[in-house]
């Protein structure tokens, strides 16, 4: 019996399990870092492509940029009378 797939098997176990895992930002903890500043006002003047390239804090960009995309989209509907002919 071949020994080597053993012996490799056991190295690659043992690394994986020895060594510590690194700590990871947690994505929650930039969500509490971010929600503490204020988000700017969503207005046209704030909705600005130039406005937005400006903010630094990606986490307050890309909400500015959510908040001015979903604006003024719900708006009621015409009744249109669907008849079968």
């Amino acid at each position: 019996m071949n020994y080597n797939y053993i012996k490799i098997a056991l190295f690659f176990l043992l690394t994986a399990c020895s060594q510590e895992p690194q700590e990871t930002a947690k994505p929650t903890d930039s969500l509490v870092n971010a929600q503490s500043k204020q988000l700017p006002e969503v207005n046209d003047a704030n909705c600005q492509f130039e406005y937005m390239k400006s903010i630094t804090d990606k986490y307050i960009q890309q909400t500015l940029a959510d908040n001015c995309a979903r604006r003024n989209t719900l708006k009621p509907t015409e009744h249109k009378p669907w008849t079968l002919r």
